[in-house]
């Protein structure tokens, strides 16, 4: 492909996962996938922006995308939340942290804006399977709450239109020896190890490079 007008901007949003919790920035799945596209378009200019920040829900990342997103006009959004809002806490009283109704909404609303302020394409991505599989307050486990908000990603990825990488899918595949090598030891047990990023980064990439080449020709 040709060299592009000037360069794309990619955002990556998301919580701990996006931001790469306890990994080396180096071995997280954004600079991989971040490496892999100069590599395979060399001629296809990119700056690319990681906006994941731990512990957050939907209902934070919405509360900052007009900083972290929006100002950065960006041409491409790959788009990540799910695991704390599925969670609960004992304060709460067995009411997740995001109510799915809210989660929905919440995610809907971040593509809305990401495309009114330049994003033309959008990964949204499902989130993986976790070995946290304790009871919360509200009486459900935990891994079955981040199962069941994954469904709600795929069901807004169909009403928004938005290209989705089913992350769940694939590693719903593995048993658990192999998930456990995939994951932060215990007592963690859900951020991604450093395998677990280089087993995301594979999985995402060819929805990014799809995205980057789709949005070359739009600035072309």
């Amino acid at each position: 492909m040709e060299q592009t007008s000037r360069p794309l901007t990619l955002v990556h949003m998301g919580d701990s996962i996006t931001f790469g919790q306890y990994i080396d920035p180096a071995l997280c799945w954004t600079s991989i996938v971040e490496n892999e596209v100069r590599n395979r378009l060399p001629g296809i200019p990119l700056r690319t922006h990681n906006r994941g920040i731990s512990g957050e829900t939907t209902r934070m990342g919405l509360e900052r995308f007009p900083r972290d997103v929006q100002e950065l006009r960006p041409d491409l959004m790959t788009l990540q939340f799910g695991l704390n809002d599925c969670n609960c806490w004992e304060t709460d009283r067995g009411l997740p942290r995001v109510s799915p109704a809210a989660f929905r909404a919440n995610l809907g609303e971040m593509i809305d804006r990401g495309r009114h302020f330049g994003a033309r394409q959008i990964v949204l991505a499902t989130n993986h399977c976790t070995l946290k599989r304790q009871t919360m307050p509200s009486g459900e486990v935990y891994e079955e709450a981040n199962g069941r908000y994954s469904e709600i990603i795929r069901e807004v990825a169909a009403e928004c239109d938005t290209d989705l990488c089913d992350i769940r899918a694939a590693f719903e595949k593995l048993n658990d020896a192999e998930l456990t090598d995939m994951l932060l030891p215990a007592p963690d047990l859900l951020h991604l190890s450093a395998r677990g990023n280089q087993l995301y980064a594979s999985l995402i990439l060819p929805h990014v490079i799809r995205a980057v080449e789709s949005a070359a020709l739009l600035v072309a």
